[in-house]
Order: structure tokens, then sequence, then C-alpha cells
């Protein structure tokens, strides 16, 4: 075609955009209201035949072959598309010599005679009046996709062509939605950080002077190993304080066997020393068992209880035989009494006394155990292991105060804070012991590479100062927040370091692998257009309607674009020609394009 014509359909606005080209010898006419199907063929005596128009036309008029929107004829009767057809019209006397086109079209010789043949042009399927148009746009109800901008109406309009051959000449071209293998990564500058997971930074327990330092910066040290010595008055004062409450407990734990022995002979003896019992059987039961004191006290009041049933029963048989008198009888009687009495409260009282004496010795035990407990923790707390605290006593006294400072974990010294003479406190970092076997990579990424990554995504890294040599890693943190200044945010990786080679504040290139020969949805690059705030692509919906489709995009490579979300496989897209489509479309937004273009400009 030599020329293109444009319709805007956008709510109440319509907004016509005609381009003529400089051979065109008339004005376009409006499109009717109606729809025509009777197509006559040629043959009209133009001598005697009018009004001329498509009905005096010689050549037959196939619609199938679309519409010249430019020449605002068919095409099967264009002579200004199709020369071939000039001498047709001529040998049938149908052609102006003045305006080089046959005498049937030609408006300036025959006004009206372009409303005539605008009527055979099929209607768009807008209700709204338009000129005759190559393609329009049309407002329809919005599709709305993930992340685009909730106030864009870009995706409420459509691209409509006048027919299948204007969209082809138009140049328009599609390819299927389909899915590739795609490579793809994000390069951004990194540096290199210790493990923080694996950085220790070593601190006394007690203050004091450092009287010793056996490490240096850059040793490697295993768990356990002697670092620095301290000597700590506080350290001395604890340990001194544990022997001391050491012996308290040594003590009353003597104390306490000590009368669980008393008190077991006493409950064997008051056993075997009844009121009843013999004093044979009494020497018998009784005769080895470790009582002390109570043992006198209990076999005294047994002899003279026997003694005093001895002499109630003489006085009895006396007193039977008449011999000896009541009054007698009933002393002695008496006197029993009082023995009985004697003997039983002095059972009581040593069972009383013993229970007395075990519980007091139990408390005084429990209570020197608990106090020794708490120098013991106390110890603990200034970092002294079990074997320390035990070997606690044996030492002399000079050595109450050293402090030994060891590591607490395997790896390399990479800061020393310490040295001999100076006097250190409880929160001064000595040292700062780092295991190197797996270093961390960290780098800022922008906003727009977020939708890319992901955590476990494989990482490679390299150093200008290292050439010739890669460290791959995974993806293992993506930052939660966005840096205020930057709008970057922060991801690491872990690097395997076993042979050494990396160290902490190397700067270098990482790599972030997007896909790696991954078969996913895409598109060509050239059918994704943006309008300012959203990514477009035109989806065909018929041989001559497209749809901008809102997107989002993925990785790139090859010529090729991800597409996350927006599009199905299979469907097809403009490629060539899809910038055009954006252009009129945004033309369209802005309120380009609205006024007619006079003939010849």
């Amino acid at each position: 075609m030599n020329s293109s014509k444009l319709i805007i359909f956008a709510s109440a606005l319509t907004v016509t955009l005609t381009l003529l080209s400089p051979v065109a010898c008339h004005n376009t006419p409006s499109p009717p209201d109606t729809d025509h199907t009777a197509l006559p063929s040629g043959g009209t005596d133009f001598a005697t035949a009018t009004p001329l128009g498509p009905e005096t036309s010689p050549v037959a008029i196939d619609m199938s072959k679309g519409w010249c929107g430019g020449h605002g004829v068919p095409e099967s009767v264009c002579t200004r598309c199709d020369a071939s057809l000039i001498p047709r019209f001529k040998d049938a006397n149908d052609w102006c010599t003045g305006h080089g086109l046959p005498e049937s079209q030609c408006e300036l010789c025959n006004p009206g005679v372009a409303a005539k043949w605008a009527a055979l042009r099929p209607l768009p399927l807008s209700n709204t009046e338009a000129s005759p148009t190559d393609f329009w746009l049309e407002r329809v109800p919005r599709l709305l996709t993930a992340t685009s901008d909730p106030l864009c109406e870009v995706d409420s309009l459509r691209v409509r062509f006048l027919d299948p051959l204007v969209a082809r000449k138009s140049g328009i071209e599609v390819e299927p939605v389909r899915r590739r293998r795609i490579s793809a990564n994000v390069d951004v500058p990194a540096k290199v950080e210790f493990d923080a997971t694996r950085v220790t930074r070593i601190t006394p327990r007690v203050a004091g002077v450092v009287v010793q330092v056996t490490a240096e910066i850059g040793n490697q040290v295993q768990a356990g190993e002697l670092l620095a010595v301290i000597d700590s008055p506080t350290l001395g004062d604890a340990k001194s304080r544990y022997i001391e409450r050491k012996q308290t407990y040594l003590l009353a734990r003597a104390n306490y066997e000590r009368i669980q022995i008393i008190y077991r002979g006493q409950q064997r003896m008051l056993k075997a020393v009844t009121a009843d019992a013999t004093i044979q059987r009494v020497r018998q039961s009784i005769e080895n068992v470790p009582v002390g004191e109570a043992k006198a006290r209990l076999l005294s009041a047994h002899a003279e209880l026997q003694l005093a049933r001895a002499e109630v029963t003489r006085e009895a048989k006396l007193l039977d035989k008449q011999i000896s008198s009541e009054r007698e009888y009933e002393t002695v009687s008496s006197e029993l009494a009082v023995a009985e009495a004697a003997f039983f409260a002095i059972r009581e009282e040593i069972a009383f006394t013993g229970e007395r004496e075990q519980f007091a010795a139990e408390q005084t035990l429990q209570t020197a155990r608990t106090t020794l407990d708490t120098a013991e923790r106390q110890l603990h707390i200034l970092g002294l292991n079990d074997e320390q605290v035990q070997a606690i006593g044996s030492e002399p006294n000079t050595q109450l105060s050293r402090y030994e400072l060891r590591s607490p974990v395997s790896g390399r010294i990479v800061e020393l804070g310490v040295a001999v003479g100076e006097t250190v406190e409880m929160a001064d970092v000595l040292f700062v012991i780092a295991d190197h076997s797996t270093m961390w990579l960290m780098a800022d990424v922008y906003e727009r590479d977020l939708l890319l990554l992901r955590e476990g995504a494989p990482v490679l890294f390299t150093v200008d100062g290292l050439p010739g040599l890669s460290f791959e890693g995974r993806l293992n943190w993506i930052s939660s927040q966005v840096n205020d200044y930057t709008r970057t945010v922060q991801v690491r990786a872990d690097l395997p370091n076993k042979e050494g080679f990396l160290r902490a504040k190397m700067f270098g290139l990482a790599r972030l692998i997007v896909h790696d020969e991954a078969n996913v949805l895409s598109v060509a690059a050239d059918a994704v257009q943006t309008d300012g705030c959203c990514q477009l692509v035109f989806v065909q919906e018929s041989e001559t309607v497209f749809a901008p489709r809102k997107v989002v995009l993925g990785a790139s490579a090859n010529g090729h674009i991800e597409v996350l979300k927006g599009l199905r496989k299979g469907e097809s897209v403009v490629t060539t020609g899809s910038f055009l489509m954006k252009t009129e479309i945004l033309k369209g937004n802005i309120g380009a394009g609205c006024c007619e273009v006079d003939p010849g400009r």
C-alpha cells in the first residue's frame, strides 16, 4: 500500500489520523451504515450509464482480496496499487486521462463517486462512526496481570485491522509463545567476608593483668589450646572461697557419717534393751554396738528396774509368810514404779536425741554442699572446667590467681588485641578466630532483578587479582529489606574455601546463575514493548485483532526474554511491528493524531 489511516476509539473520544499518497486526487469519505453484498462485474457503457461508480466498473470487484484504505476502493480494482489493471479500464473507455485513474473512481470529475465506493467497505466492529481506515483501536474491558500498574489502562485497547491483507502489508509478523532453553545470569560487584557464624571473638572471663601471650596473629589453633595467661585477683578470691567451703563440706560430711553410726547403734540398743530383757541378753545384744554415753544411761536405768522388780518379788514372798509388813511391800512397789518410769523416760530421751542430732547433721551437710556448689559454679562461670576445679587445693598458693585463656574453637587467629603487661577487662576482645574453610560472598542487586533470584541458585565468583581462578557457591540468603539510599537488596552466598585462596575484603564479580539451560516460557525480545509503566506484548486474537497484554518478564538471553506471568504457551505475539502498535497506542493516550491531515501534505 502507498498510505495508511488510523482511528482511535477511546471512551467518547474519536481520533482520526489520515496519511495520503501524493498521487491521491480525492478526499476520503466516512464508512456507511449499511453493508453491501451484491457486487457487480464490469462491462458498462460509460457513454450512456449514469451515475458513475462501482456499478459501472468494467473490472469485477472481488472483496476477498481486501480493501485499499489508501485509495478508498477494493484492492481488486485499484489501478494505483496494481498497474496491470489500467489497460482493462482503458479498453472499456473508463479512464480519466487528466487525473490518471478510472473515470468511475474519479471524485474530482464526478463528485459523490467516492461515497459509493466507500459503501462497499466492511464496517468495523465498533459502533462509533469512523472514516475508512486500515486499522483502528477499540477500548474493551481490562485484563490486569500481576505487578502491573493498576492505573494503567493500556490493556483495555484492541488494535483491529480492516482485513488480514492489510495486516500483512503493514509488515506485521507474529511468533508463538513457546518454551526455550535459556542460560542467563545477573552480574554484580561483590566482596568476600568471613562467615559470621564461624567467627569467634574471645574475651576473658575475669579482669586482670596479662602475664603471657602464647599465640600470634595468623596462627592456626585448635579448640582448647592455650592463648594467654592472666593474673586475676578475682579468680584468686573465687578459688580461696572454694577451698574454704570445700573444707567445711568435708567436715560436715564426716560429722554426719559419725552421727549416722551412732544413730543406728542407738536404734539397735533400744530394740534390744527392753523392760523385760534380762541383763545377760542385753549384754549379748549390744556388747560391740557404738552408742556413746546413752548406752551407759540406758543400761543403768535397766539395772535399777531389774533390781526394783526383784525387791518387789522378795517382799511379796516375805509378806505371804508374814515376815514383812504391808508398808514395806508398798514401799518397794513404789520404788519399782519409779524405776520403770525412769527407764522408759531414758529410752524416749535417747530416741529423740538421736533423731534430733541426725537431722541437725544432715541439715549442716546440705548447707555445706550448697555453699560448695555455689563456689564451684562461680569458678565455672570464670571459665574453669571440671578438671581444673578438682585440682584446686593441690596447686601452690601462687597459682591461685592464674587464669588460662583457651580457644573455644578451632580456626585461624585473624585479630590480636592483647600484649603482655596490659590490664584487661571482661569486655575486651583479645583474640578473633575465624574458620575460613567457608566464606561469605556479599553482593547488592537491583530491585528489578529480585524476581530472577532464588535461594539455592548457583553463584560463580571471580577476582581480578586471581586470574584463572573461579569459586562456586550457592545463594543462601536474600535480604527482606531494600537499602534506603541505593535501592538495592543485599544477597549472600556460601563459598567453599578449601585451598584458602579467598580472603576477607576481596572484591570481584559475582555471577548469579538465573538459568542454566533451563526450559522456560519465552518470547522474542522484539515482541516486548513498554508504555512507561508496564511491559507489553501484543497478542494475536484473530487475523485482524491484536490485544496489548501486560507481562512480567524474567531473564533474557540470545534474543529472547523469559515470561513469568501474562502469557500462555501457544499464544501468538507480534514481533515485527509491535513498536508501531505501541507508538499508536501512546499517541492515542496523549491525544496525538486527532486532526485530519489534508490531502497532499
